[in-house]
């Protein structure tokens, strides 16, 4: 995995927006005032000590709440690479929805030296990043889970979403998921929800726009294929939920690489 840039204890103007960006790599902050953040199109409020997982193929887009007296200030990462990305299946932690661990400052330590790495010309700099983010994603990963108030086990539902990421093409359908899952409908929705942030459904197409976008940046197959291959039954279909995520056809998307 690759550290691409971080900033710590970052200030922001008041009133100032962050630019509507969609960045090719994984957005990590860490917000120590209140602040606004863009979801599925609506902007939401993130409290102090709020962690914000951004996929490549989300508008980053954060600002201070309404009435603000100040700018908002937030800890940031960019991380990209295969092995943050199979990281994040086998620690699935909600992506483009804020959370909180109950600790306000729980990612300042890992931040700080992961600066200091960044900066340090010393032999073992990039492995010890690796390591670095590592276990800050599996600290994460467990102190996200002791927060959530759950009467049984939630292993099964994580184990829905980690053969989601594993094959987003396949034709997933609620009842399928359900099954797997042991839990009724309404119940594997509700802690769906609860524990990603989003709909199982949902789920199912940003796993499908995020292999898509690999492939399309890749520049090797048709948009047609493209869409075929990660489960898009058209190609109407599939640019449809492609734009709605990055603000770009297929074609569109394909022509900031070539």
């Amino acid at each position: 995995m690759e550290l691409k840039i971080l900033g710590v204890d970052f200030p922001h103007k008041k009133g100032e927006f962050c630019h509507k960006t969609i960045y090719p790599f994984y957005t990590v902050c860490c917000f120590a005032t209140p602040f606004l953040y863009l979801r599925d199109g609506v902007l939401c409020e993130g409290e102090v000590g709020d962690i914000l997982i951004n996929t490549p193929d989300h508008i980053v887009y954060h600002g201070p709440q309404e009435n603000a007296t100040t700018g908002f200030v937030n800890d940031w990462m960019h991380i990209e690479g295969e092995d943050f990305v199979k990281l994040l299946e086998k620690y699935p932690l909600p992506l483009n929805t804020s959370f909180n661990v109950g600790e306000k400052n729980f990612l300042k330590k890992y931040v700080n030296r992961l600066l200091s790495e960044y900066n340090s010309e010393s032999n073992g700099s990039k492995d010890m990043i690796d390591c670095l983010i590592t276990q800050m994603i599996i600290n994460i990963y467990r102190a996200y889970t002791k927060t959530i108030s759950f009467d049984e086990p939630f292993s099964d539902i994580a184990n829905v979403r980690r053969m989601i990421i594993k094959n987003p093409a396949k034709n997933w359908t609620l009842k399928e998921m359900t099954e797997i899952s042991g839990y009724s409908t309404s119940r594997f929705n509700e802690l769906y929800n609860k524990l990603y942030g989003t709909s199982p459904i949902n789920d199912v197409i940003n796993q499908r726009i995020m292999l898509a976008k690999r492939l399309l940046e890749s520049g090797q197959a048709s948009v047609s294929y493209i869409a075929e291959s990660c489960g898009f039954n058209t190609i109407n279909y599939f640019s449809k939920y492609f734009k709605k995520a990055t603000g770009y056809t297929p074609s569109e998307y394909i022509k900031l690489f070539y």
